[in-house]
């Protein structure tokens, strides 16, 4: 789909303050570790085939004989490397001592002299990375040298049959390598990768992985490291970065080219015949928002055409320069027979003026363009992915053998059900090996498209399970006569979207119980200061209840009955409880939206005494209006105006919990989330213009293309201002138009 989509998000209480409660302690402490833990930390830097730098890292010292651990994809097999202590030392590399591709680890040998000092750091016992515990990560995100990031350990959890140490912290590619470390300087584990899911999370390898490759090494020299599947230089000629190698038939690019867009080539030295002519290849993309196929017509520089997938569609571009002012996007498909995932074969025709480009033997694309007319062929990447290619073929006619009458009519028994996978009989596997590659193609996309179906089926029903959940928040705001409990049950029906199991009484009855327990504390004529006194204590003294930051942007801590079971929260979650008991208990407190931090207002039944604001992320400290206003000033760069001060209404509360969690799906880019929350949002705010608009361009690039439209139409209908009726019929048209 086609939609050029820009979501601007309202979402409140998503900025950090911090308290002052041992902020020196705690910096002092900090300072102690760095001093110890930085003399052994160490950047690697690899190089390229020019010795131009490709790529910088971390590692640490674990053995003062000259032993330093790092990840194994930080040194990148097969390319030179140089290792430089945090004192700017450079140190000698001998050899590669051992190396674990499946665990992503390796051990570097360097020399060491009388006059060489390298501190090794200790290392901790197996069991002490636990939840919990106060960690720094020690490297060199982004290639700035002694770097440290604060944080914690979240959770030890599996990740790709790989048990890693879940962090509550920032991490990015620089850090790679570096030492995972505890308060006391021990080595807990070792930075392995930034999470795709959220920027505040990461993640490394425990220290006991490391260990056992300590106890095994299988040492490579330097020299012989560098030609690991080195590519022959006879046959390929490499451009523009990446790492290109060659094993067992395959060969592979690593890592981001040097050219604009990440652009790498390896071309071929091979003479291309004379036309016609026929150039064929196998490529594998293990991330589909890259690109990686057929270069042809090369200068060797910067010219050439390519034939590759993109974003899951088939392209064929003219590049006539350095940089996209000078490519030329001829034509760019999308087409059935491409298979994310899976080996594809492209193959180019070269007549003359003519282009013809085939994906798994089927035609999908023709171009007359003959701007190019000569040059090499070869293979070309672009991006972040890392592409496996097969079977670089020339020829005259390397069309795949066709499949055989007897396999097409076993595929037309495969698709009406009549042959299951449990029937097959050896003469009919045989039948089907005769086309072996052309037939197995077939029988993936088959399965491509039942997958498809599957996952559509699935989402109707996530999507069938949330209609109740949907409608109840519609009638509660719809209604004119305003329940006490609208507030909370439309909290609690939010946190019911991403957690359908959710029983709402037991949560009322434990509010209940915790405004009764504050109660039966209280004197009979105790007045409102000794309620919010004991409220405060009730929450923070006793139960710990606290503003979640170390998982700030965690769904959690949206989430109502995650907060309660918790006792941790953003600054409008920790404000509803306080606001629903603070009511049982005869205390009138109403909700306000600072910019970016959710607070509360006090207002006393005894008009004399002031208003007060109250910060409940801040264990429910006292705010005065100079504090709110240097907030908002640091926030919005502006005075505080009354509406920052204004007392939300439940719908907007709620509508409010509903934008931060659309927030955190918009950072994740989960789009099937994203739309629960818009139709939330819609049911709590029929009328708004922008929840329609995004949920009708989020339903159209989902193929929800109906219920799109009727969002649409629905605007269109309607009387409400501020409505740009010529974008909406623009967006009508480009909806109606897609397949």
């Amino acid at each position: 789909m086609k939609f050029l989509l820009v979501l601007l998000f309202c979402v409140g209480s998503l900025a950090i303050p911090f308290t002052k409660t041992s902020i020196a302690q705690e910096s002092q402490t900090l300072k102690k570790l760095v001093a110890k833990v930085n003399p052994s930390v160490v950047t690697i830097r690899v190089n390229g085939r020019d010795g131009e730098r490709l790529g910088v890292g971390t590692g640490f010292i674990v053995d003062s004989a000259g032993l330093i651990a790092t990840n194994f994809h930080v040194i990148t097999e097969g390319r030179r490397f140089s290792v430089e202590t945090s004192g700017g030392e450079k140190l000698k590399v001998i050899a590669v001592e051992a190396s674990d591709p499946t665990a992503d680890l390796a051990l570097i040998r360097v020399a060491v002299d009388d006059k060489t000092s390298l501190p090794a750091l200790p290392f901790s016992d197996q069991d002490d990375a636990t939840q919990g515990t106060r960690v720094a990560a020690f490297g060199n995100p982004l290639g700035l040298s002694n770097s440290v990031v604060d944080g914690i350990i979240s959770a030890l959890r599996e990740v790709q049959g790989q048990q890693l140490i879940q962090l509550a912290m920032p991490i990015e590619p620089g850090n790679s390598g570096g030492p995972l470390v505890d308060r006391r300087g021990r080595v807990l584990g070792i930075i392995n990768m930034k999470s795709a899911v959220d920027d505040n999370l990461g993640f490394a390898i425990p220290i006991k992985q490391l260990k056992s490759l300590l106890d095994s090494p299988n040492p490579v020299s330097i020299d012989r490291w560098v030609r690991l599947g080195k590519l022959n230089p006879d046959q390929w000629q490499p451009l523009m970065g990446s790492t290109w190698q060659q094993r067992g038939g395959v060969l592979t690019a690593r890592g981001l080219g040097s050219g604009f867009g990440g652009r790498s080539l390896c071309l071929s030295k091979q003479t291309l015949p004379a036309l016609p002519v026929e150039i064929a290849v196998s490529v594998k993309l293990d991330d589909e928002s890259g690109a990686a196929g057929i270069a042809f017509y090369s200068d060797g520089k910067n010219k050439h055409y390519g034939f590759y997938p993109s974003n899951g569609q088939m392209r064929l571009t003219c590049f006539k320069g350095p940089d996209v002012y000078s490519w030329q996007v001829l034509q760019d498909v999308a087409t059935p027979h491409y298979l994310p995932g899976q080996w594809n074969r492209l193959r180019v025709r070269l007549e003359d003026k003519l282009l013809k480009c085939y994906v798994n033997d089927q035609l999908v694309i023709t171009s007359n363009d003959c701007q190019l007319a000569s040059g090499s062929i070869g293979l070309v990447k672009f991006r972040g992915t890392n592409p496996d290619f097969r079977r670089l073929e020339v020829g005259s006619d390397l069309e795949s053998a066709p499949l055989t009458d007897t396999t097409e009519q076993l595929l037309n028994k495969v698709d009406q059900g009549k042959l299951q996978f449990s029937e097959i009989d050896d003469s009919q596997l045989g039948e089907f090996g005769q086309t072996g590659e052309a037939s197995a193609r077939e029988l993936m996309k088959r399965a491509a498209r039942m997958e498809k179906e599957a996952s559509s089926l699935r989402q109707l029903a996530d999507e069938v399970r949330r209609v109740e959940v949907v409608e109840k928040l519609r009638v509660l705001f719809s209604t004119k006569e305003v329940s006490q409990e609208r507030l909370l049950t439309g909290t609690l029906l939010a946190a019911q979207l991403d957690n359908p199991d959710i029983d709402l009484g037991y949560y009322r009855q434990r509010i209940e119980a915790m405004a009764k327990e504050v109660n039966d504390g209280l004197s009979e004529d105790a007045d409102d200061a000794s309620k919010l006194i004991a409220l405060n204590d009730f929450l923070f003294q006793e139960n710990g209840f606290h503003g979640g930051r170390s998982e700030y942007y965690h769904p959690a801590n949206s989430h109502l009955n995650r907060v309660i079971d918790d006792r941790e929260g953003l600054p409008i979650t920790l404000s509803i409880l306080y606001m629903e008991i603070g009511r049982r208990i005869g205390l009138n407190i109403l909700g306000v939206g600072l910019p970016g931090h959710f607070v509360v207002r006090h207002e006393p039944s005894d008009d004399a005494d002031e208003h007060q604001l109250i910060d409940v992320y801040e264990g429910g400290s006292f705010l005065t209006l100079n504090e709110a206003g240097t907030r908002v000033m640091q926030r919005t760069g502006r005075r505080l105006s009354d509406e920052d001060l204004r007392s939300q209404s439940d719908q907007e509360i709620v509508t409010r919990v509903l934008s931060n969690l659309m927030g955190i799906a918009s950072r994740k880019e989960d789009i099937e989330s994203m739309l629960c929350y818009l139709d939330a949002s819609v049911a709590v705010n029929p009328n708004a213009i922008d929840f329609r608009v995004m949920r009708a361009q989020l339903r159209g690039m989902t193929g929800r293309r109906t219920r799109a439209l009727a969002d649409v139409d629905f605007l269109l209908d309607s009387n409400t201002p501020g409505i740009d009726r010529r974008r909406l019929q623009q967006l009508r048209s480009t909806i109606a138009d897609q397949n």
